[in-house]
Formats: C-alpha cells, sequence, structure tokens
C-alpha cells in the first residue's frame, strides 16, 4: 500500500509541474512578444493608426474648409453693374447704393474699386488688358442680414427699376456647389476612415488565430486548471489592448508629425496664395484626432477578444 501511494504521488507531481511551471510564469503574457501579437503587430497597427490620423484630420480640414467658405456666401451677396461706358456705370453704381441704403437688412455695401475688379480678370486675360481693352462692371459687395438674405425679391425688383444694368447674385449656385463638394469630400474621408477600422479588425482576427494555434498548449493547460473561455479572452484582449496602445501612440505621433510639416509647407509656400484651405492643430482639433488611435486600440484589442471566443467555443 506504501508503495502504491508513493507512486500515486510521483505521479500526480509530475502532472502539477505545467500547472506550477504557469503559476510561476503568471505575469508573462499568454502570448509571447516575438509572436503573432508581438512586434510585427505592433508595426501594423502604428500604420493603420497613422491612416486613420490622416482620414480624421482631412474629414475636419473639409469640414473646416466649407464652414469658411459657406459662412461667408450665406451672409454676403454681390450686385454686378454693365455700361457701355464708365459714366454709365458709375450712374448704375450710385443708384444702387442709393437702394442699398434705404433697404432693411442692409449690414454694409461696399463697390470694389476698378484695379481690384480687373485684377480678378488677369488669370484669363492677362495682366493689363481687362483695363485697357473693356469697360469693367462695377461690383459692389453687400453684407446682407439673415432674414434680407433670405428674401431678396423686393430688393431685386427695386434695383431693376432704379438701376436697370444691376445684377444681383445670391452666390445660392456656389454655395450649393461648395456644400455638395464638401459632403462628398466628408463621405470619402469617412469612408477611408472605415476602411482602416476594416483592415485593424481583419488584421486583429489572423493575429489573435495565429496566437491560439502557437500557443495552443498554454491554452490546453489553462482549461486543465479550471480557466474558462472569458478568463483567456481576457487575457488576450489586455495583450492586444497593450500592443494596440503603443502602436496607435506611434502612429498618433507620425501623423501629427507629417500634418506639422505640411501645414509649415503650406503656409510658407506657393499654397498660401491658392484656395487650398489651411488646417491649423488647435486643441479641439488634436482631441479628434485623437479619436482615431483610440478607435484603433479599442477596436483592435476587442476584435482579439471576440475571436479567442469564438475560436475557443469551437474547440473546447
Amino acid at each position: 500500500m506504501t508503495d502504491n501511494h508513493t507512486e500515486d504521488f510521483h505521479e500526480d507531481a509530475e502532472k502539477e509541474k505545467p500547472v506550477r511551471r504557469l503559476l510561476r510564469n503568471r505575469a508573462a503574457p499568454l502570448l509571447p512578444e516575438a509572436g503573432a501579437a508581438g512586434a510585427p503587430l505592433t508595426a501594423v497597427i502604428a500604420v493603420m493608426s497613422f491612416l486613420a490620423v490622416l482620414a480624421m484630420a482631412s474629414l475636419l480640414m473639409v469640414n473646416q474648409a466649407a464652414s469658411a467658405w459657406t459662412s461667408a456666401l450665406r451672409s454676403e451677396i454681390t450686385i454686378q453693374i454693365k455700361g457701355a461706358d464708365q459714366a454709365e456705370i458709375a450712374a448704375g453704381v450710385s443708384a444702387a447704393l442709393r437702394i442699398l441704403q434705404d433697404t432693411d437688412g442692409v449690414i454694409e455695401a461696399k463697390e470694389r474699386g476698378k484695379a481690384e475688379t480687373a485684377a480678378l480678370l488677369e488669370p484669363w486675360l492677362g495682366e493689363g488688358n481687362a483695363d485697357a481693352f473693356l469697360n469693367i462692371p462695377a461690383i459692389i459687395e453687400v453684407k446682407a442680414a439673415p432674414e434680407l438674405r433670405n428674401n431678396l425679391e423686393l430688393l431685386r425688383n427695386r434695383l431693376a427699376t432704379a438701376a436697370p444694368s444691376a445684377s444681383l447674385d445670391d452666390h445660392a449656385r456656389w454655395h450649393n456647389r461648395l456644400s455638395s463638394a464638401a459632403r462628398s469630400g466628408r463621405a470619402m474621408a469617412l469612408g477611408v476612415f472605415l476602411l482602416v477600422m476594416g483592415a485593424a479588425c481583419a488584421i486583429s482576427i489572423f493575429a489573435a488565430r495565429a496566437g491560439l494555434a502557437a500557443n495552443h498548449e498554454i491554452v490546453s493547460v489553462l482549461h486543465l486548471v479550471g480557466a474558462t473561455d472569458n478568463f483567456i479572452a481576457g487575457e488576450v484582449q489586455r495583450r492586444f489592448f497593450i500592443l494596440g496602445l503603443r502602436g496607435a501612440l506611434i502612429g498618433l505621433a507620425a501623423a501629427l508629425a507629417a500634418l506639422g510639416f505640411a501645414g509649415a509647407a503650406m503656409r510658407s509656400g506657393v499654397a498660401r496664395d491658392s484656395f487650398l484651405p489651411e488646417f491649423s492643430l488647435g486643441g479641439w482639433a488634436i482631441l479628434w484626432l485623437m479619436v482615431a488611435p483610440a478607435a484603433t486600440c479599442l477596436i483592435t484589442a476587442l476584435t482579439a477578444r471576440l475571436t479567442v471566443l469564438k475560436t475557443l467555443s469551437r474547440q473546447y
């Protein structure tokens, strides 16, 4: 009996060795650093985070530019006065200014100078040609209150009576085009962002499956000692969250540096005189940009957890 008890004791001790080794190494991650969830995954997540931040920056840039452009179009109207000669144009300008002064809702009315108007035509007609060969129409810029901006028929009729050569432009066509372009730009940026998030999900799924396959023995030992699928999935989620956070911060830093260099180049280069919008990395902009790496990190961790739970439910 004593010999049998001794043999059983040695057999039980041999069975407990893997469990003891597991308990001693409890602080180590389930998936090793060099495995599927190690440095390669961190690098890929960094790239995904970089692209996601750039997509979010594009979305913010489109919103900022569209708001600046459309706000000016919503608050201003333009009156153009043509004529056979400069005397006729000047008489039309005087009549139009008198009408504007007597109209409720006109905040400010200012005639653009002849030289300024000629400068607008120089890209098409060449320098000095517009003023030399044409009777350049006069342009009156009007800042209007919203109530007047929404109902311009009375002002149109009064201008048509006092200055028949005057035409009023409420910029509705340009406003609609800019709004449509802004919507398309926002949809494109959002689509790129969602594609990046989808790629992060796919990468997390493959990495989690590869990690489980590479560490099948460890998972089996965990089940033997009573670990549940939720416990194993939580450990994998924690590991992927750490790797995702590391990669997301690297991608965020790289994207902020790239955006800073791009903004400096636009402000100092030829783009500063073009219609391209400027993007400033203010406090709110940086907070919005941080949404992209945060989403990348969380999606990576949650996808890994769900993948592990689904895989374990099929295998065990």
